[in-house]
This record gives structure tokens, C-alpha cells and sequence, in this order.
């Protein structure tokens, strides 16, 4: 966490001179007042979580590790996940195309991967977004699917802020759905709604805090009783603030 806040408090100038050409890192603390994956609660009900992340960028590769400490795991002391990202974003006419793969790994459970591809176009005012994560590796997850697509709106405002807000649904085949949601037999389905909105704020040179809201809506019946024998309510308001630093 402190590798994520102290840059914050670093000068501009220094960081332009330690910061080669063509290169470019940031580092975030997203606090937030749950841990919801995919419409999937990751922690218990009342469990704030903290989730810092440092990302790296050079001709349009992206490498990111992101940790989650959610206060009320059983391992208390330890991250409960540590995700690793690689990624290219490259532009195919109107279509800003972004692949990669990440590997998630846990402290109880077997690591696995998952390839995506992420797609969006502006179309007038909005943009139209998809996204498709394909898993691998871990026995029981390999060969599972989860995808998403929706609307995504962004709006500059006044000073250096932005507004942005998507509404999303998301699907999984029948792998991803019984595997997650500890239901065996389940099917290919919709799954969940997402409505996110969010306003980044720069209140110093290359910092940024940014208030956020996230709405999980999970769809099927069938679902949502899986999430309520594991303790957990099938509809989820997520709160949360990060606060980061860009290097570029």
C-alpha cells in the first residue's frame, strides 16, 4: 500500500527525469466497501477490501500486479488474491482492440489463467464495449467462459475531471457458472448487470483520486441461490475511492 501512496507525494519533476522515453508506470490504492467479481461476492458481506496495483506501459504493452486484502478473510494477515496482467492495445479502424492473459493465484487455491479480448468503438456520444475471458489451466475452471457487453459514456468536466459510466451484462457458459457459483448442473446464461459510474479528480501534478459506485444485479434465479447458500446477498452496491500516481 505504501508503494502506491508515497509517489503521490512525489515531485513532478523527478519522476519526469527517472522515467525513460516511450516508457510509463502508475500506482493506485482502490479501497472499497466490498470485493465483487463479476457480480460474485469475493468477501464477506460487511468486509471492505484494499487493492493497490502498480501498472507499466510501453508501445502499447500493459503489464499490471494487483493484490486484494479483504479486512475480514480468515487469513487476516495475508492477501487473499495476486493477480498478474499482460496485455496489448492496438486500434483496427474505429475498433480499439485490447488482448492479453492473466494469471490469478491464491494463497489456498491452485493458480489459473484466463486469455481475454477486450473490443469498444465510439459510436456518437457513447461507446459500445464487449469483453471475452477464456479460462485455463486450474482442472476445473479450464475451459470456462465469461463475457460482457454494454454502453460506456465519458464526459469532460470542469478542470481536469472525467466522468465516466457503463451499464454492462454478462454471460457464462456452463463451466464458469457451476465452478463459481458452487451450483453443479447450471447452464449457459446471462448472469449479472452492471451499472458503474465514477469521476477522476487530479488534485496535484499527475495525481488522481477517483469516487466510484458499482451496481451488481444478478439475473437468474438459479444464481442467485448459489450466492445466497454461501452467505452472501445476490445483489451487491459497491462503494469504494482510489488514489493514484502516473509517472508519464
Amino acid at each position: 500500500m505504501a508503494v502506491c501512496l508515497l509517489p503521490i507525494f512525489n515531485a513532478k519533476s523527478r519522476a519526469a527525469e527517472e522515467t525513460p522515453a516511450g516508457f510509463a508506470c502508475s500506482s493506485e490504492l482502490d479501497i472499497v466497501s466490498k470485493y465483487i467479481w463479476r457480480g460474485i461476492p469475493q468477501s464477506p458481506a460487511a468486509s471492505e477490501a484494499y487493492q493497490p496495483s502498480v501498472t507499466f506501459f510501453k508501445y502499447g504493452f500493459t503489464a499490471n500486479a494487483w493484490l486484494n486484502y479483504s479486512v475480514d478473510r480468515p487469513q487476516r494477515d495475508k492477501f487473499s488474491e495476486f493477480d498478474l496482467t499482460l496485455s496489448y492495445e492496438h486500434k483496427l479502424k474505429d475498433v480499439t482492440v485490447s488482448s492479453g492473459f492473466a494469471l490469478y493465484t491464491f494463497p489456498d487455491l491452485a493458480p489459473y489463467g484466463e486469455a481475454y479480448v477486450k473490443l469498444s468503438r465510439p459510436v456518437s456520444f457513447i461507446k459500445i464495449l464487449t469483453n471475452h475471458y477464456f479460462s485455463m489451466m486450474r482442472g476445473n475452471i479450464a475451459g470456462g467462459y465469461y463475457g460482457d457487453a454494454g454502453l460506456g459514456y465519458e464526459k469532460r468536466l470542469a478542470g481536469d475531471s472525467l466522468w465516466t459510466s457503463s451499464v454492462l451484462l454478462g454471460w457464462g457458459n456452463a463451466i464458469f457458472n457451476s465452478v463459481n457459483y458452487n451450483t453443479a448442473g447450471l447452464t449457459s446464461r446471462l448472469n449479472v448487470l452492471v451499472l458503474d459510474t465514477a469521476v477522476t479528480f487530479s488534485p496535484c501534478v499527475n495525481g488522481l483520486v477517483r469516487p466510484h459506485l458499482t451496481y451488481y444485479a444478478t439475473l437468474p434465479d438459479s444464481l442467485r441461490g448459489g450466492i445466497r447458500a454461501a452467505g452472501n446477498a445476490p445483489d451487491s452496491l459497491v462503494v469504494g475511492v482510489a488514489v493514484g500516481y502516473d509517472f508519464r
